[in-house]
Formats: C-alpha cells, sequence, structure tokens
C-alpha cells in the first residue's frame, strides 16, 4: 500500500459537529476520517496520530442544507476572530425554526490539531447570552477532553487559574464584551497564561479560510504582484489542467501614460482627490461584472497602474495578450479560488469552498480536484460542496469515504457519509447517485 509521504503534519480538520443552527436541527456530524480499510488512493490520507483525508466533497440537492455546512464553519471561525462578530448579526437567522418546540440556542463543536495539539473548541450562543465557550485538549478517542477553560455565562474556570488581576480584568472585559468568544478578547488583552490557547487560536486566524460561492479578492492583483511565488503555482495550476492559458502576467505602467493613452474613459471613473491623496500602502481598485479590471498603487511615489494580462494560443502557435475583460466568467471564478487552493496545498491550510464548480466546466474541476489530491507536495485540506457528478470516480478521483450527502428530512437537514454504504470498488458511484440509490437527489413531481 502506498502511503502519504508527509507522515507528519500539524494543522488539520478532524470533525464538525452542529446542532440547531440553520437547517441542522438534532447534533449532525462531519468529519474527515478515513476508513483504514479501503485500499484505493491511500495518498489521499494523512498518516498522523489520527488518521485524516485531504478532502471531502458534500453533495445534495438545491435547499438540501450544503452551504449551512460551510455557513456554519464560517460562523464558528468568525466568533473566534471578530470579537464584534455576534453584535452586527442577526443571530435569530442562524437558529432552526421548523418545529414547535424550539430551541433557545444553537450550538457548534470543531475539533482540530495545531502544531501537533489535538483540540475541541466548542459554543453554544442563545439570543441572550453566550450560554457555553470551552476550550479543551482532545483525547482523541482513547481518553476524555481535558479542560483548558470553559465558560458558562461570565463564569469561567481555567486549567490554569489567573492572577487576581487578570481575573478582575477578564470580568470587566466580559461585562463591556458579553458576545465576544474570549479567543477574540485574548488578541487584545492577555486573558490566559496558557500557550495552548494561543496556538488554538492561530488555527482559526491562520490555518481555516472559508471561500463562500461571492467571494471575491479585492487585492488579487497586487497579492498575485507581490508573491513570486503564488502567481508561478497559477501558471502551473492553468498548465496542468489545461485552461488554454499559457501563462498569466501582472501588466505594470506608469499611470499617465496609460491613462493618456488609451484609458480616457477612466478619468471619470477615478475621482481626483483618490488620486491627489493615494499613500505607499493604500491602492485603487476599479471592478466591473465581478472582475478586478486594474489596480492603481505608487511605487517610489509615482503612480502605477496593474493589471492582469493572459497570454494565449493562436493560430500557428501565435501568443497573444489578453486582458482579463476577455476571459470567461469560469476563468475569473477559478482565479479568484487560486490563492485558496495554494494556500491549502503550499501552506498546509484547510480551506472550506461553497459550490466549488461554480462557473467552471465540469472538465476543469475534475482536474483541479485531481491535481489537488494526487500532488504529493500536498499540505493541508480542501472541503467543498457541489452537484458536480463527474467527481463521483472511486476508480480515478475520490475515495467513498471522502463523499458525503445532504438531504432533507421534516425540513432538517441530514448528513451522512458515502462511506455508510457497502460498495464494491468496480461500481459506478456517480451512475448510482444519479439514480437515487444513496438519497441527497431532488425530487420533481408532476405538473398538472
Amino acid at each position: 500500500m502506498y502511503l502519504c509521504e508527509q507522515t507528519i503534519l500539524t494543522k488539520m480538520l478532524l470533525r464538525f459537529i452542529l446542532e440547531n443552527f440553520c437547517s441542522f436541527d438534532e447534533p449532525v456530524q462531519f468529519d474527515m476520517f478515513p476508513n483504514m480499510k479501503r485500499t484505493t488512493f491511500s495518498e489521499h490520507i494523512y498518516q498522523q496520530k489520527v488518521p485524516v483525508l485531504k478532502q471531502a466533497a458534500v453533495y445534495g440537492a438545491n435547499g438540501a442544507g450544503k452551504s449551512n455546512l460551510i455557513k456554519g464553519l464560517s460562523f464558528i471561525r468568525n466568533f473566534v476572530i471578530y470579537k464584534d462578530f455576534i453584535s452586527k448579526i442577526d443571530l435569530e437567522q442562524y437558529i432552526f425554526k421548523l418545529k414547535d418546540k424550539k430551541s433557545k440556542s444553537l450550538s457548534l463543536l470543531v475539533e482540530f490539531n495545531q502544531n501537533d495539539i489535538y483540540f475541541i473548541y466548542s459554543i453554544e450562543i442563545s439570543l441572550n447570552s453566550i450560554e457555553k465557550e470551552a476550550l479543551y485538549l482532545s483525547g482523541i478517542g482513547d481518553t476524555e477532553a481535558t479542560p483548558i477553560y470553559e465558560r458558562k455565562g461570565n463564569l469561567i474556570t481555567f486549567n490554569k487559574e489567573p492572577s487576581p488581576e487578570v481575573a478582575t480584568a477578564i470580568y470587566k472585559l466580559l461585562k463591556k464584551n458579553p458576545f465576544s468568544s474570549l479567543l477574540s478578547l485574548n488578541k487584545e488583552f492577555p486573558i490566559f497564561n496558557d500557550n495552548r490557547v494561543n496556538i488554538a487560536s492561530q488555527w482559526f486566524n491562520k490555518m481555516f479560510d472559508i471561500i463562500t460561492i461571492n467571494s471575491r479578492i479585492p487585492i488579487l492583483i497586487d497579492l498575485m504582484r507581490k508573491d513570486k511565488a503564488l502567481i508561478e503555482f497559477t501558471n502551473r495550476l492553468f498548465s496542468k489542467i489545461d485552461l488554454g492559458i499559457d501563462r498569466l502576467k501582472v501588466d505594470t505602467q506608469d499611470f499617465e501614460t496609460w491613462i493618456n493613452n488609451q484609458h480616457i474613459k477612466a478619468k471619470k471613473e477615478i475621482p481626483d482627490d483618490f488620486l491627489a491623496s493615494l499613500k505607499p500602502d493604500e491602492g485603487i481598485v476599479h471592478f466591473e461584472n465581478e472582475r478586478q479590471i486594474y489596480s492603481i498603487g505608487l511605487e517610489n511615489g509615482i503612480r502605477k497602474v496593474y493589471q492582469f494580462m493572459f497570454e494565449q494560443m493562436g493560430e500557428n502557435g501565435y501568443k497573444g495578450e489578453m486582458n482579463i475583460r476577455s476571459q470567461s466568467d469560469g476563468t475569473v471564478r477559478l482565479l479568484t479560488l487560486i490563492p485558496a487552493i495554494y494556500d491549502a496545498m503550499e501552506k498546509g491550510k484547510t480551506v472550506a469552498i461553497d459550490e466549488i464548480n461554480h462557473c467552471i466546466h465540469p472538465s476543469l474541476i475534475k482536474k483541479l480536484v485531481e491535481y489537488f489530491a494526487s500532488s504529493k507536495g500536498t499540505k493541508g485540506q480542501l472541503i467543498f460542496t457541489t452537484h458536480e457528478t463527474c467527481l463521483l470516480d472511486q476508480q480515478n478521483i475520490m475515495r467513498p469515504d471522502e463523499i458525503w450527502f445532504a438531504q432533507k428530512k421534516d425540513g432538517a437537514t441530514q448528513l451522512y457519509s458515502l462511506n455508510e454504504f457497502k460498495l464494491h470498488n468496480s461500481i459506478s458511484i456517480q451512475n448510482g447517485y444519479l439514480e437515487g440509490r444513496y438519497g441527497a437527489v431532488p425530487f420533481i413531481g408532476t405538473l398538472e
């Protein structure tokens, strides 16, 4: 059996549990645990203390709750990172409503590892208060979880007790910020004298990312311009998935030359006071049709214009350059996903993408997923929702334990893995799914 060469990894999502959140009623678990009895695509498994999968796909009909899984991951991440997150949302919209006896609070739990330490972080939030927030050292199935801290309302118990002065400061912080997570407050004031709390926070802040269907990156041009490794990765990926683009580059021109020669219209688009007040660490970005057309910044006191140029093959080997206005929506969508894919493959991040196939041709998504999972250098995880059935190929692309389904019963989302079904390794999962053998497909009634 071939095993993934990366046998020591330190940053992974293990499982996520949702209860009374959006379309999830009773507790529902999603996890990245492989079935070690399956021998196909063993390189899709990271061999560490607790083996975990590189990737997972979630299928289901429209409205089944796939996006709510991603929304739940985003919710717990935002709660940890931003102290004002709860105060800026309508919390009631996140609580399950389709039953007579409604629960008053939502509950989320995530298990992960960071720096070879396994953590469990859980929250329980009602409209009136943070009912519970806790960080544990996970026993990873062998022993009971050990509390690092537990918060119930304003009452907190610590594994390592703070000094009386710090305890008083914590009480004042919570009184002032009753709906903030302790992890977010800890960034502003050192509440904990336990470095394991900082290590856990690092995973949420630096190693976990969410991409929604409407995500866009306002600084994408500058990101590519300043990070040579990222643009080199982009060109390798374009080559691997056969997008028809030979090379992507960021073209740089002096602003005055650019605007006088070919972009007179831009003078009306860019306010003069913006240009006059431009600082070295600032920029002006212009979007059209959800794509970044150009950005303007300062280099050594001189205004510069940056824009993407795509080198593409024409007749008889001719190579021409086209700007982003000439690219398809699929190419633009793929371009916005690349920094996240790069972070997952090269930096070891866990990345969750909602509707990864949005605007992108099935053959390109197939090659993208195949490239991620088959590359020996991949360090992180990719979790995505999709309708793209061409990925349901256990002979060439995905293991059954990497495939999840979402469907509704009595208005509540059920989430289950294809691994729960007894499948021979020669069976066509795609045909079985389309025939409704595994559920999670839309029911279409007759029109009378």
